[in-house]
């Protein structure tokens, strides 16, 4: 590409730069691979990049096909620079350009976008300034005072790009569930409306399929996940359900669907809550300080050396502080988190009772009412307002012992604090999804030092 002034070419002078998902083209980088790698040599290449080569597809799929999951693979893990950094190592003589969008091909890879939760003081997302933190170490690495540094920290920043990785892999799990109990949804709608509803089928014929693609998307992060071994139980289960919503649909059998239906929300109602409860503890067992701790000590030895390099050495100081926003928030997080599943699981058992008379409710609010309190004396958001209104008149209804009203507003404040320990969730997998830019840093930078 001649015409360096387009908006997604690279400059001259930043052709070693590796480039963004925005600025490759899907279809360049595929053929490109294709071009250079052999089955054989792909599979070696697939090795170097820590992904296994039979997960890409079965014994019949092409290499153009697994070529192409292997880039919407990396790329959705926010990993498309590694594979591009792996890829120059082995085959050199590729340059960037042949691989960017241009005017005759403008279509980039897809981008992977998230609200972003952790922001530092002038507004920059937290982990933004940490990834170009780590980027900027990489143009120090030569120097001898801050190789060994590195070299000292390597195993801190290999076990948190591991976790990132973990945690990644759990937050996509968990959103492709989500996805999945909204398709599910439909499915059960279209189920009650039967024997009455004949046309229920017709709907049926045109949901199912979309169904059967969120499971298959399921089925294929469960086998390429971090987690594979364990998501084996749940994977086989949706495997099973998967084929038996497909062949009631197709005989019109009710019974069969009614059971298969059955079936999934036992699935979908159990496995987000693991899922989440395996991310919080991996987000809890994610010591970001240490790597706060590594780039302190670096930053110590560079500013003790005669390394002229101003500016980069206040991007890493910049990177390291970042971290230490991000861990602040990560165990903030999972602290409210936790706090808020002890109030949950105290209101499932009760909500199981409360037909029944307010017993368990009189007992259970000795333990209620303290935990949430402690919640919200820090807060000062609308969400907070209302939960404590809601708080206090349902403790006035059961002092009183007024049944309806007691009942009325217990479902209310259930129905609030659900609300917010979904926020919550939220907060944390974006957070997660934020995490994976300072992961790939790192990854750039570990692969730089071996």
């Amino acid at each position: 590409m001649s015409d360096a002034t387009q908006s997604n070419t690279l400059p001259p002078e930043s052709a070693g730069i590796i480039p963004e998902a925005s600025q490759v083209s899907h279809r360049k980088l595929r053929q490109a691979i294709v071009d250079l790698f052999d089955a054989g040599e792909f599979r070696l290449f697939c090795h170097d990049l820590g992904v296994n080569f039979d997960d890409l597809g079965g014994p019949d799929t092409g290499l153009t096909a697994r070529v192409d999951a292997l880039i919407l693979y990396v790329n959705r893990r926010q990993r498309l620079r590694i594979l591009l950094t792996v890829l120059q190592e082995n085959r050199p003589n590729l340059t960037w350009e042949q691989i960017l969008t241009d005017e005759n091909d403008p279509e980039p890879l897809p981008l992977t976008v998230a609200p972003r939760v952790a922001q530092a003081d002038d507004g920059t997302p937290d982990t933004i300034l940490a990834s170009q933190g780590f980027t900027a170490l990489l143009s120090l690495l030569r120097s001898p005072e801050t190789h060994e540094a590195i070299v000292r920290f390597q195993n801190d920043f290999q076990a948190a790009s591991t976790r990132i990785d973990l945690l990644n892999d759990l937050k996509l799990a968990h959103d492709l569930f989500q996805e999945l109990e909204n398709r599910y949804f439909l499915i059960e709608n279209d189920r009650k409306r039967l024997p009455d509803d004949d046309l229920a089928w017709d709907s049926l014929a045109l949901n199912e399929p979309e169904l059967e693609a969120k499971i298959d998307d399921l089925l294929t992060l469960a086998v390429q996940s971090a987690f594979a071994e364990e998501a084996q139980r749940w994977s086989q289960q949706l495997a099973t359900v998967r084929e038996a919503m497909r062949t009631a649909v197709d005989g019109t059998d009710l019974e069969q669907l009614s059971a298969a239906c059955r079936r999934l929300y036992r699935i979908i109602n159990r496995q987000p809550s693991r899922l989440n409860a395996q991310l919080i503890t991996i987000a809890k067992a994610l010591r970001l300080k240490n790597l706060q701790t590594a780039v302190t000590t670096i930053c110590d030895v560079i500013d003790a050396s005669d390394i002229a390099e101003l500016e980069l050495v206040n991007q890493i100081k910049q990177g390291s502080g970042a971290l230490g926003g991000i861990d602040t928030r990560l165990q903030n997080l999972t602290a409210e988190h936790d706090a808020w599943q002890a109030i949950d699981d105290e209101l499932r058992r009760v909500e199981t009772s409360l037909d029944s008379g307010l017993e368990e409710l009189d007992e259970a609010w000795l333990d209620l009412e303290p935990m949430t309190l402690a919640l919200l004396q820090t807060q000062t958001d609308a969400w907070a307002t209302d939960l404590q209104t809601v708080l206090t008149e349902l403790g006035q209804a059961i002092n009183e012992a007024v049944v309806v009203t007691t009942r009325r507003l217990f479902r209310r404040f259930r129905s609030q604090s659900g609300r917010r320990f979904r926020q919550v969730d939220l907060e944390l997998l974006s957070l997660c999804h934020d995490l994976q830019k300072v992961g790939e840093s790192l990854d750039l930078l570990l692969r730089t030092v071996k």
